[in-house]
């Protein structure tokens, strides 16, 4: 008889400046579109779990909010989640961009690990969109980040067109420790089924206006009801805090919310497999009252 496999089980936590390319590899490594991909600062405000599972082995990857200049406004809530997801991880990964300098961002950071009083994971550095610099540039990028902090190890990957990813997730199997799976095998995220709507939306949202959008934009999932058929209703709000971002998600005649429904609803439909009729409420949030505008799109 087969001896069965010892399981093992392993958290890592993603780490990097904006736009990086953080929630693109996530993506690409549990092979689900969980975390918000756009070109806008700090898309990603919560830390967002994926998990990806292989034969006796799981791996819980946190994608972690963007590290930015101290001035950044809601600064000291996305550090004390870094923070937390650091501590709570096994080991941690660095994404960095190959083409940009080592700013003082990274510094601050790396003097921080280097005066923690608590033992941290090991950390891994992962250059990032090695397709857009030589081989010679990019050997010196290494050197001049290694020589800040010493990480255990480095790898270079292209996240967009996933140059270098499988050899980071097999080694990435094969260093976690024995231990009992945190989730069953079909898992690939923590999120409530109302929060993964949630970020659905809010991606669309962020992808469609190009203007300045507020970070304490709030989607909610108000109610799901399941059909008959299937299919599922879903009604969500969208909450500003003035009127001027309300009327860019409004758009002239409604066609900005309009669009914003049609791209949620279709994005909805590929992740969960199943037609959703989908109403956004747009609320305006004041000190005493509260405007609001619903709008219903389904096929």
């Amino acid at each position: 008889m087969k001896k069965k496999e010892k399981q093992k089980y392993g958290t890592i936590a993603i780490l990097g400046e904006v736009n990086v390319g953080k929630s693109t590899l996530l993506n690409l490594l549990i092979n689900r579109e969980i975390s918000i991909v756009t070109h806008k600062a700090n898309t990603t405000r919560e830390k967002v779990r994926g998990i990806t599972s292989e034969g006796n082995k799981q791996i819980v990857l946190i994608d972690t909010p963007g590290l930015s200049s101290p001035t950044m406004k809601n600064n000291r809530s996305f550090l004390t989640q870094v923070w937390g997801a650091i501590i709570e991880a096994d080991f941690f990964l660095l994404v960095i961009d190959c083409r940009k300098p080592v700013s003082r961002t990274l510094l601050n950071l790396f003097d921080d690990l280097k005066d923690s009083v608590k033992k941290l994971p090991d950390a891994i550095l992962v250059i990032n969109k090695i397709d857009m610099l030589s081989k010679e540039k990019l050997l010196l990028k290494s050197k001049e980040v290694n020589d800040h902090f010493s990480f255990k190890k480095t790898f270079m990957i292209s996240a967009l067109k996933g140059y270098g990813v499988s050899d980071l997730k097999s080694w990435m199997y094969a260093t976690i420790p024995d231990n009992s799976w945190g989730y069953p095998k079909s898992a690939t995220h923590d999120m409530t089924t109302e929060k993964f709507l949630n970020e659905k939306t809010r991606e669309v949202i962020l992808l469609r206006i190009h203007q300045e959008v507020p970070y304490n934009l709030e989607v909610k999932t108000n109610e799901i009801k399941k059909l008959r058929d299937g299919k599922l209703m879903v009604w969500q709000s969208i909450k500003v805090y003035n009127a001027r971002h309300r009327a860019m998600l409004l758009g002239k005649s409604g066609k900005t919310i309009k669009s914003i429904s049609i791209n949620a609803r279709l994005n909805m439909e590929k992740a969960l497999n199943q037609k959703i009729h989908l109403f956004l409420e747009v609320k305006l949030k004041k000190q005493k009252a509260t405007s609001t505008e619903l709008v219903g799109e389904s096929i």
